[in-house]
């Protein structure tokens, strides 16, 4: 474990989501290097940050980051703050880091409603939707209401049944959107 210096101040995650661009990338770098993390026991590229393992959701986290991993080169689980809202994990795509809030559904029912709820913990948010269905019209139409209703939103991965799709802001857009999200979620 590469020893790092303590956990970030509370001012640095609380004025995160305040950032764009490369200043937003500067801060989730100055996150990863002020954080200490210490790598997962059985999963490779997972950093846990110190305390990962006492959240609550400590298992849904780490199987959400498993899932993420299979497109990510790493990913980070940072802990909650007190009162502060945060995202849940730091993911590394090339040399591209986001920030993405687990969210674990029943049904695709409450997207909207979620991601309304939590729209000040991050932009991104992985949906892991648990023993669901929802036919791909239906499912496109909510998700692209999320990003009409909020317009800091810039991506949402759903992850169901084992298919994982990731939708950002320029497909919504797209004038063949609703054809593209049907080939995608057969």
């Amino acid at each position: 474990m590469t020893e790092l210096k303590s956990i970030p101040d509370k001012e640095l995650i609380e004025t995160i989501l305040d950032y764009n661009g490369e200043e937003f990338q500067a801060r989730l770098t100055e996150v990863i290097r002020k954080t200490r993390f210490h790598e997962h026991t059985k999963i490779k590229c997972l950093h846990l940050a110190d305390g990962a393992e006492n959240e609550p959701d400590y298992r849904n986290l780490v199987a959400g980051a498993q899932k993420l991993l299979k497109k990510a080169d790493d990913v980070w689980i940072i802990t909650n703050y007190g009162g502060i809202a945060t995202a849940d994990f730091i993911v590394k795509y090339g040399s591209l880091l986001k920030y993405i809030d687990l969210k674990t559904i029943n049904s695709l029912n409450s997207l909207e409603q979620l991601i309304s709820k939590h729209k000040n913990q991050a932009r991104r948010f992985f949906i892991n939707v648990a023993d669901a269905h929802c036919e791909p019209k239906k499912f496109a139409g909510k998700v692209r209401n999320c990003f009409l209703e909020n317009e800091r939103l810039s991506e949402i991965i759903v992850s169901q049944r084992g298919k994982m799709l990731s939708i950002d802001r320029k497909a919504i857009e797209s004038k063949d959107y609703y054809m593209w999200v049907r080939k995608q979620w057969k």
